[in-house]
């Protein structure tokens, strides 16, 4: 009996090692970003992102404007790719909608109609998740009680930079993988599946998504996050870095606005 007891007590401690661990780096990196009640305080979040890439050698700009009001608004404004100026996914309380371009057909990408469409039910509940959180940069904040599962790596080097590696498995078993870094408890670096890039990126619906086909879903990408400014008591990343595929994409965030009012044009479809 106590050859088998020790064993089992061994790993029972090493579980609860492990646990409190990660709930210590977790309590931390909640301290460093602000904090719980930072986060639950945000009620409107507005940005702009600029977004550099290279396609079969030629380099693109496009600008996204964000626009989130918890419970009520989710848009990304698209302009600057092949003329998409205008092009948009909205998603409200009541009703959601796509506004596309029309483009033409190039090499294998077949064209595309343009107009505003709604969204079907279905697609709009999908999305409608994006109005329960303001949390594109916090989804290690109270991670747990969003239903995700967090298990602590241990700790390698990103950059140069000692970062502790952090799983995190979704409520929809999607799996992504965290770099902390250990000195500013900061977010330096993020691999996520193609489906996660998506929703994150605003892929997920729209224009982008139709051009990107379901080609993205079986992707991994590897985001780089530098240049942290402070808004309102919460560390915004202002610089990021994308490896998707053979592809390297530099995005810039700017005009961040934490809990200011939002014009009532973001609201229709227009």
């Amino acid at each position: 009996m106590k050859k088998c007891f020790l064993p089992l007590a061994f790993l029972f401690v090493l579980s609860n090692i492990s646990a409190q661990n990660i709930d210590e780096v977790l309590a931390k990196y909640e301290t460093a970003n602000g904090g719980k009640n930072a986060f639950a305080s945000i009620k409107t979040l507005q940005y702009t992102s600029t977004v550099s890439m290279n396609m079969m050698g030629m380099p693109i700009d496009i600008t996204m404007t964000n626009i989130f009001v918890m419970g009520k608004l989710y848009r990304r404004q698209t302009s600057g790719m092949m003329g998409m100026k205008g092009s948009y996914t909205l998603v409200t309380d009541t009703a959601g909608y796509t506004s596309t371009p029309t483009v033409p057909a190039y090499g294998d990408f077949p064209g595309m109609d343009g107009g505003i469409k709604k969204m079907d039910a279905e697609t709009l509940q999908k999305l409608q998740s994006k109005l329960k959180s303001i949390d594109e940069f916090s989804t290690l904040v109270d991670a747990k009680a969003k239903g995700n599962v967090t298990e602590l790596l241990g700790i390698t080097k990103v950059d140069k930079v000692e970062c502790y590696k952090i799983k995190l498995t979704a409520k929809d078993n999607d799996v992504a993988t965290y770099y902390v870094d250990t000195t500013t408890m900061l977010i330096k670096q993020v691999e996520l599946s193609g489906k996660k890039m998506a929703s994150v990126f605003g892929l997920d619906s729209g224009p982008m998504a139709e051009m990107a086909g379901k080609r993205v879903d079986k992707q991994r990408v590897t985001i780089l996050y530098t240049e942290y400014k402070d808004i309102n008591g919460i560390k915004f990343p202002t610089k990021q870095k994308m490896q998707f595929g053979a592809a390297d994409i530099s995005i810039e965030n700017s005009d961040v606005e934490i809990n200011e009012s939002i014009a009532a044009k973001w609201f229709k479809a227009n």
